[in-house]
């Protein structure tokens, strides 16, 4: 039982809903924590742990939901110096995971995954090694040989933290015809046409567009609704907000606001950020202030902030808004708990006082599943 909110039960629904949550090997973790959540009832039960000491940290599913890949900071015999990527089934009933492959993940420290929306391809992003890998993935969940493997190179102006490039994530569109890539060290959102036959990438007409220096972007996600994408930008602290030409990929800026309050005056980075399932609102998650920042969105993609949540927690790293709008999951490193909140009709967060204890959690992801 996990504070009124986890219990052993009987599932006699027709769907089943999990909660997969990637760590870092570190604080007691044990590897990827699988949770089955009961709607209803509101409980969480932990189905299954599946043990692995190279940092399983970044997680992400494919879009049939047969299977889930993790982002290892550990490498594989032969290639030490690099990270690794498993993948794993997910069991059409119980939602548990079993593996299916190690592959090298071809560069210094893994730090994001994403999956293309054919499900054939995976791509995979280097904090330390500065490049982007695409991997292409068969119908049975096992991982090829790259397709591409793309080295970034420049430096950006806050030394040394912009030392050198520090990808730190790749998002295909949603139409899975452009990628997006965020690099912290260079100022830059990467942008590339993107080849389903092929699995090749070349840039795109506008082959980037530049922050402002020392904005440090890391996360992007796309609007659910328009042609509007948002950009967490860690070093500076701050949220901005693109038009996305669909058409060309292009990007160009609507808007950008800080992620913290006024009154605060402490380290910070920020981290993750993610919309509503209605697209109403934005949140970005800030770690030193350790709270979400919140935003109401225009259809062009203004935002308005509406607040700021303490996450009851040290340092989140991730979060996951409930694709139906109900609850939001707060992952907090540094004090290894995933936190629970209400997602209220004003876009505003509640705290439940519930808590998942995982210890330094770092991606979670969401799964609902028909049988």
């Amino acid at each position: 039982m996990i504070d009124g909110f986890c219990h052993v039960r009987e599932n006699i629904d027709t769907k089943k809903e999990l909660i997969y949550i990637g760590t870092f090997s570190e604080n007691g973790s044990l590897g990827i924590y699988v949770f089955d959540y009961d709607r209803k009832n509101k409980r969480y039960d932990l189905l299954q742990t599946i043990i692995s000491k190279g940092s399983p940290s970044f997680v992400e599913l494919s879009p049939n939901g047969k299977f889930l890949f993790s982002a290892n900071r550990e490498g594989l015999e032969g290639k030490e110096e690099w990270g690794s990527i498993t993948s794993f089934a997910v069991d059409q009933g119980s939602g548990k995971l079993s593996i299916i492959q190690n592959q090298f993940s071809y560069g210094d420290s893994p730090c994001h995954v994403s999956v293309h929306p054919s499900g054939k391809y995976i791509f995979v992003s280097h904090y330390k090694g500065g490049n982007f890998v695409v991997l292409p993935i068969d119908e049975e969940g096992r991982i090829g040989e790259p397709t591409a493997n793309v080295q970034l190179e420049g430096k950006g102006t806050i030394l040394p933290r912009q030392e050198q490039p520090h990808t730190h994530s790749a998002i295909p569109s949603i139409d899975g015809k452009y990628l997006y890539v965020s690099d912290l060290g260079l100022d830059k959102i990467l942008i590339y046409k993107f080849d389903e036959n092929t699995g090749s990438v070349n840039p795109a007409s506008q082959p980037f567009i530049r922050t402002i220096p020392g904005a440090g972007p890391r996360h992007f996600t796309f609007h659910p609704k328009n042609d509007i994408a948002f950009s967490a930008e860690e070093i500076s602290s701050s949220i901005c907000s693109y038009k996305v030409d669909k058409a060309t990929g292009s990007l160009q800026q609507i808007q950008r606001l800080p992620a913290l309050p006024p009154a605060f005056f402490g380290d910070n980075s920020s981290a993750d950020v993610h919309t509503s399932p209605d697209g109403r609102y934005v949140y970005i998650s800030n770690r030193g202030y350790n709270g979400l920042a919140m935003y109401k969105v225009s259809s062009n993609g203004k935002m308005k902030n509406i607040g700021y949540m303490p996450t009851i927690g040290m340092k989140p790293r991730s979060f996951l808004p409930d694709p139906k709008g109900y609850f939001m999951l707060v992952g907090n490193r540094d004090s290894n708990e995933v936190n629970i909140f209400v997602m209220e009709k004003d876009g505003t967060l509640t705290d439940t006082s519930g808590y998942l204890p995982v210890p330094s959690p770092v991606c979670i992801k969401y799964l609902e599943i028909n049988y």
